[in-house]
């Protein structure tokens, strides 16, 4: 479920009941009242309320499909959807955020009855508004709505709502003439640098979509003099200036400031897709440079990352390159998506509070202005987590060891399940006919073992993971990433 759409529910209730129908289709099965209210830790009378409600929502189609002695579920993924776009069109803040970007000037007693609530109802669901904007270093005003705060975060905030609810809702998309200068824009910008551009596409389109609308509303950019004379000598503002000059009538402007042209140029840095020798980076002091070599000679010796290829190090060092230069203009621009944190955080912990670790500790916190040492931490993870399976997957092959109990019918059904988790490089035993034992491990070269139940008896000298007696999505997805960073001693 998108975090960021949910933070803008004001109302439990449809949080809640979104939360249930999200709950019945992930399950793929049907589920009784009985085992959502407990998975969800709401009542029963609650849940069946909030059914009733969400069967009211859809009077022309059974949205959830109901057998008396199995209980509810959601075959088709669209019911999901179209309730999630119903939701947004009706919800008072994404329409009152849509309505201050398209330039909208109104009271909160003009929003309260252009909405059909009152005010005072208004005033607690801007809170959560207002809770939200604190993140993005804004504040709200009342007298008439609007958001206040430098532009370059009032940008930040815009171009994350929409971008997050791309998929959600249906307000305030690309136009069709921003998609076209869009395309426009990097074929004249490949043909004048003579390559080809890697950035991504569908991130691009919505910068193009937030920074013409504000620039047709007059909201321009300021750029620190000492970051626009450094920018101005890049290879790639010269030609950026070249193509935007060509391009002009959509920005239904007369020419583009300056400033403008190099915060544009800058945000390339933010699309651009960080991919082998593929990389790009700006103009930086000497200090900075040596301070980004500096960390990562230490950080990879604490690592224990003996050797690392030319093109895997030219990622690091571009990815801190390029984020001194954006943090200049805001630290915003250091944060990540909430979905991805949780992912890497949870699925590499142990290399992830490593990463952590070393950038509080380091000057290069100072340097690079890291004022979102999580966001940063879980890039850096990412990157190695990358490194290391390419370089994993090249040296021999790996071999997990599962050793599951249960009755006889459940292991015939487990191997068949163990089959298909099969992947490349990676030999799996399923071990029945006797214990797993370090004498076994060192025998068979295992470097994981994976069990289904508790055993205290005997500590393995290799990977060890406790899977649930069935095994969940979550388990198998645990034990890849195990596999994928089996050498991860940190």
């Amino acid at each position: 479920m998108n975090h960021f759409f949910l933070q803008l529910i004001a109302e439990k209730k449809v949080r809640r009941q979104i939360r249930v129908v999200q709950k019945i289709y992930d399950a793929k099965f049907p589920m009784t009242v009985d085992e959502i209210a407990e998975d969800l830790d709401i009542s029963k009378r609650t849940l069946s309320r909030d059914i009733k409600d969400i069967e009211h929502s859809f009077p022309e189609q059974e949205v959830l499909e109901l057998n008396t002695v199995y209980g509810y579920s959601i075959n088709h993924t669209h019911y999901v959807d179209d309730l999630i776009v119903r939701i947004s069109e009706e919800s008072p803040l994404l329409l009152i955020v849509n309505g201050v970007f398209q330039g909208e000037s109104k009271s909160i007693d003009e929003w309260a009855d252009e909405l059909f609530i009152s005010t005072s109802t208004l005033h607690r669901y801007l809170t959560y508004l207002k809770n939200i904007l604190k993140e993005f270093k804004l504040e709200l005003s009342l007298t008439p709505i609007a958001i206040l705060g430098e532009e370059v975060n009032i940008r930040h905030f815009f171009f994350n709502f929409f971008y997050n609810m791309n998929d959600i809702s249906t307000i305030s998309h690309p136009t069709e003439a921003e998609y076209e200068f869009h395309l426009k824009l990097l074929a004249e910008y490949d043909e004048i640098r003579k390559t080809s551009n890697f950035s991504q596409h569908r991130r691009g389109l919505y910068w193009i979509m937030v920074v013409n609308t504000r620039i047709k509303q007059g909201h321009f950019i300021k750029i620190n003099p000492e970051l626009k004379k450094m920018q101005k000598q890049m290879e790639t503002y010269q030609v950026l200036a070249q193509v935007v000059e060509s391009l002009l009538p959509i920005f239904v402007v007369d020419s583009v400031p300056e400033d403008e042209m190099v915060y544009m140029d800058l945000l390339t840095l933010d699309i651009f897709v960080y991919l082998g020798d593929r990389v790009i980076s700006g103009f930086h002091s000497k200090a900075e440079m040596d301070a980004v070599d500096d960390f990562l000679a230490k950080a990879f010796q604490v690592l224990g990352i003996d050797a690392i290829e030319a093109s895997d190090l030219r990622v690091f060092i571009a990815y801190f390159r390029n984020q001194i230069i954006l943090s200049k203009l805001t630290p915003l621009f250091q944060k990540n998506v909430y979905e991805v944190n949780q992912l890497i955080k949870g699925g590499h912990k142990a290399l992830f509070y490593n990463w952590v670790d070393l950038l509080q500790n380091d000057p290069i916190k100072q340097i690079a202005n890291i004022e979102y040492i999580e966001d940063v931490a879980v890039n850096l993870t990412i990157f190695t987590h990358c490194m290391a399976y390419n370089k994993h997957f090249k040296e021999r092959e790996r071999h997990i060891l599962f050793t599951f109990d249960g009755p006889n019918a459940y292991l015939n059904y487990l191997a068949t399940l163990i089959e298909k988790f099969n992947i490349k490089n990676v030999r799996i035993t399923l071990l029945t006919n006797e214990h797993a034992t370090n004498e076994l491990i060192k025998e068979r070269q295992v470097d994981v073992v994976v069990c289904n139940y508790k055993d205290d008896n005997v500590v393995l000298d290799c990977e060890v993971y406790k899977a649930e007696r069935v095994p969940t999505e979550n388990d198998w997805e645990q034990i890849r990433n195990i596999i994928f960073y089996m050498d991860e001693i940190i």
